[in-house]
């Protein structure tokens, strides 16, 4: 009942949308003079008010009345198909009125003449066939009995949300994008969405009909026509939505461009449209140009590389998402058509400089980044026109200002709801003054929370950066102005929590000035949680206000995170006590003699290559310990383990993190009952086993480079069951040659993966009883590595990973697969040259829904796939050799087969002017299209 109130509800404010639109100044603009048409709307509008006035008992009683519920679903198809016609008029009023503005009078007039009059028949037919549509409808609700309830006497008007303040209005999603979303989730949500709305899980498929106007989806690794059916009967689509894939899986996303082009063709209602995240997405057609209603478009995360000049021909587009779009170096040379476009994240993106006039995109709220072209540097002059934009900015090639005046006109100051701005120069310090000026001039307003100002070539900072006005800003972000002999002064902003200082090559120390005016009334850096200084080669000295302010918890008894990297002149200076410090970061500072300071809330330690910082005693809340080389921590190791053993100072119930690079010892007899996460890198000599029984508490295991590393082992009066283990990785140990020596159980353990261990020849025996929970093996590099255990590999094996094991690759038909029936993804790469082809017997199981094969170099052929019922992706690569598909074709659950880099397979291909096995539409698919994407089958970069 609940679903359908809801329903209802959202169709009454979509009738207000289609009203809304029906009095917009483009479709009254477009309806003067023409009194047929405007008869027509008015007489459209009637009908749906009459239909409108009783909603409200047309939704209660559909309940009931499965009669009133179909008259509603006709309703709610024709209300669409109205608004479509409503809103094709105002794009075509919009389109002459951009046409007539950019293009000589004299030249288009007896075109578009003739374009408008044939547009005035189409669209006066078209709604001559809505309006007796709607008619046939509203005489219906007497027969129904639907009566006029008060409430619903009039379509009701609702108030918008919108993103920015109202002071300059409504620039946020409009009614009809708040619309589409609002049914789309409600249709979603409701037991009586019916063939409107359609969420398409992993594994399903759908018709889309005629009536479906949002269509959401769960991403697959591909996905093609096949899952989506297009047809022609969708050409009413509004919504076509990809839900992501976890995030470890989005890079794997692909989907058929031949799908894309029946999508854009067919459906060209569109208004919400999203290829995010698909890896093979390179450029979009100019198809894309004919979704004349489309508002949301977004490509995030895609390779694509273009957008096609068609996509300026879409004058109601609201919001263009091209985030980490890292291979788009520039946008389409009219984006100043797009007059709607309130949203424009260009974040991540290689633009070199944007298109000329943007200042005309007044309706823009969002511009995450705004590029200075070498030959356009004044058009940053565009951002003045922009005066509502809001959030985020990042202004970058600064460089490329020709004349401070410009940056003037930018006129900052009155952008006061922009919130973060970030400033890059360019490192052009033969015109450092230019920059200072350039700078100087883009002062920001007094409420900015975030500044980052990088890659700047001056000598001094502007003036505005000291500004005691800036009361708001929260975090301050100074990075690789290289040639500033001094920090600027920042102690006296009250609510500053963030300051990054980063690569000041000139800086030789941070005196008193960096903490304020000097006032002694007035507490520096009183807000500061954050505080982190790197690549400062020549910082000497650093100021602290020790035994100042000792009252209040000393300067900076709110940090919580101090981090020091990279300094390696900095000789003394760490703050003797910082009571609110949670994390402290120390690396490569080799001149830093200090002790790490009094923090009683400290629970994150990092030291790494500080020979002189002296670490006295473990905080009492340490959790979370790294250190990495130097002589101190070589010499006082085994102090500190001693440390780790001794009960006392609550340590052995707090440290759960542990990360040692250097020499690793164990005081054998000693427990770690509070340790979950190892990882040792050691190259001394010193770790000979390691006894896994000593760490109850122990989720992950990392070795790296130990020299010496034998086996894992658990002491014969031990507790033998290590029922914490999930994760195990032994890395480059040369001598590491035995597994869970001892009789050690780990029924919990789901990860491993071992590389390069030269002299490992043997598995963990009876895997299938000690290791019963694993899921994922890993095995590479290990040349000495002959065979898997006896008894087989553990059954809830999902994942097997085998690269560079050539003497356990060519014992692979005593790896006994076929009885592992969780196994669905392998990867294989092997330099064995007894394979020709693949996969020869029946050696892979029938539940493999991934094969990866890579480096084979005497592959010739590939063979014998039929029984692999329910493989959907193989991967091929690097196989100099190979020439041959499967005569016998693919199994039919195929859906991508991936090519890379096999020379020979194309030159075969191109040569083949018939297909002569026309049974393998992925074998014909290969021979007929050899450069691009398509459907079934994706030939990447390099082929």
């Amino acid at each position: 009942m609940a679903g359908a109130l809801v329903g209802g509800a959202v169709l009454s404010a979509f009738l207000q949308v289609a009203f809304d639109r029906a009095a917009s100044r483009e479709v009254l603009d477009y309806l003067n003079g023409r009194k047929l048409i405007d008869r027509l709307v008015q007489k459209l509008k009637l009908e749906l008010m009459s239909a409108g006035a009783v909603l409200n008992d047309a939704e209660e009683k559909q309940i009931t009345d499965p009669a009133v519920k179909k008259w509603l679903d006709e309703l709610k198809d024709a209300v669409y198909v109205a608004d479509d016609l409503l809103d094709e008029i105002a794009y075509e009023a919009m389109r002459c009125k951009l046409e007539a503005e950019s293009t000589s009078t004299s030249k288009v007039m007896g075109f578009l003449s003739t374009f408008v009059n044939s547009f005035d028949k189409r669209i006066q037919s078209e709604l001559e066939n809505i309006l007796e549509q709607l008619e046939s409808i509203t005489k219906q609700k007497d027969v129904l009995r639907l009566e006029k309830v008060a409430a619903a006497a009039e379509v009701p008007s609702r108030p918008l949300t919108t993103s920015c303040p109202e002071e300059y209005g409504v620039f946020g999603r409009d009614k009809d994008m708040e619309a589409i979303f609002d049914i789309f989730q409600s249709d979603d949500a409701s037991d009586n969405a019916g063939e409107f709305c359609f969420k398409l899980e992993i594994n399903e498929s759908c018709v889309i009909t005629r009536k479906t106007r949002h269509l959401s989806y769960v991403r697959t690794k591909y996905d093609s026509s096949k899952k989506f059916k297009v047809s022609y009967k969708a050409k009413g689509l509004r919504t076509f939505l990809g839900l992501d894939l976890p995030q470890s899986q989005w890079w794997l996303n692909r989907i058929s461009m031949m799908m894309i082009n029946d999508l854009l063709l067919t459906s060209k209602c569109l208004r919400v449209l999203s290829f995010s995240s698909y890896r093979n997405m390179r450029e979009l057609p100019n198809s894309i140009g004919n979704l004349k209603h489309l508002r949301y478009l977004n490509l995030n995360y895609t390779p694509i590389k273009r957008l096609p000049d068609s996509l300026c021909n879409l004058y109601k587009l609201q919001t263009l998402l091209l985030l980490k779009c890292e291979s788009l170096i520039e946008l389409p040379s009219k984006m100043w058509r797009l007059v709607n476009l309130r949203h424009l994240d260009l974040v991540g993106t290689k633009l070199k400089e944007m298109p000329l006039h943007m200042g005309k995109l007044r309706n823009l709220v969002k511009l995450t980044t705004f590029v200075v072209g070498k030959h356009s540097g004044s058009s940053i002059k565009e951002l003045g026109e922009l005066h509502h934009l809001s959030g985020a900015l990042s202004i970058l090639n600064l460089q490329n200002v020709h004349h401070a005046r410009d940056a003037r006109d930018v006129n900052l100051k009155d952008k006061q709801y922009l919130s973060e701005l970030v400033f890059q120069c360019g490192f052009d310090n033969e015109d450092s003054e230019k920059e200072r000026h350039v700078l100087e001039q883009l002062c920001p307003h007094s409420k900015l929370e975030s500044l980052t100002i990088e890659d700047y070539g001056g000598t001094k900072f502007p003036n505005w950066l000291e500004d005691c006005s800036f009361s708001n800003m929260v975090s301050i972000r100074l990075a690789n102005c290289k040639y500033c002999s001094s920090l600027p002064s920042l102690g006296h902003l009250p609510v500053l929590k963030k300051l990054y200082i980063q690569g000041f090559h000139f800086v030789l120390r941070v005196d008193r000035e960096f903490y304020g005016d000097g006032s002694s009334t007035i507490k520096p850096f009183k807000s500061l949680e954050v505080l982190s200084f790197k690549d400062m080669p020549e910082w000497q000295e650093w100021f602290l206000f020790e035994g100042e302010y000792e009252d209040e918890g000393g300067v900076f008894s709110t940090l919580k995170e101090l981090c020091i990297i990279e300094c390696p002149k900095l000789s003394g200076g760490l703050p003797s006590q910082l009571p609110s410090l949670i994390k402290l970061e120390i690396a490569k500072c080799q001149q830093l003699v200090a002790s790490v300071p009094r923090a009683p809330t400290l629970n994150t330690l990092q030291l790494s290559d500080c020979d002189k910082v002296v670490l006295k005693e473990l905080p009492p809340k340490l959790d979370d310990l790294k250190i990495r080389g130097g002589r101190i921590f070589l010499q006082s190791f085994v102090e500190i383990m001693t440390c780790l053993t001794v009960p006392r100072s609550g340590v052995l119930t707090t440290l759960k993190s542990l990360e040692i690079e250097g020499a690793f010892q164990i005081t054998t007899g000693h427990c770690y009952p509070s340790l979950e996460s190892l990882e040792i890198r050691d190259d001394s000599d010193s770790l000979w086993s390691f006894p896994l029984d000593a760490y109850p508490k122990l989720k992950s295991l990392r070795v790296r480079e130990s020299k010496t590393l034998e086996s894992l082992f658990a002491s014969e009066e031990s507790y033998r069951d290590v029922s914490s283990l999930s994760y195990l990785m032994i890395w480059c140990s040369p001598n590491f040659v035995s597994f869970f020596s001892g009789g050690i159980c780990a029924p919990n353990l789901t990860t491993m993966t071992i590389k390069n261990c030269n002299k490992l020849k043997l598995l963990p025996e009876n895997m299938r009883t000690i290791l019963p929970s694993l899921v994922f093996l890993a095995v590479g590099e290990c040349p000495e590595l002959e065979s898997f255990p006896e008894g087989g590999l553990p059954l809830n094996l999902a994942s097997l990973i085998v690269w560079d094991c050539d003497k356990l690759f060519s014992r692979r038909m005593e790896w006994g697969l076929q009885d592992l029936h969780s196994l669905t993804n392998i990867y294989i790469s092997s330099k064995c040259k007894e394979v020709e082809s693949f996969p020869e017997e029946a050696w892979l199981p029938p539940t493999l829904t991934d094969i990866d094969i890579r480096r084979f170099p005497n592959l010739k052929s590939l063979k014998g796939f039929q029984h692999l019922t329910s493989l959907e992706t193989l991967y091929i690569d690097d196989c100099d050799n190979l020439q041959y598909l499967p005569e016998e074709g693919f199994p039919t659950s195929l859906s991508s087969l991936i090519l890379e880099r096999c020379p020979l397979l194309k030159q075969r291909a191109s040569a083949q002017i018939s297909v002569t096995n026309k049974s393998s539409r992925l074998q014909a698919s290969l021979l007929c299209y050899l450069a691009a994407d398509f459907e079934g089958i994706i030939i990447l970069d390099g082929y």
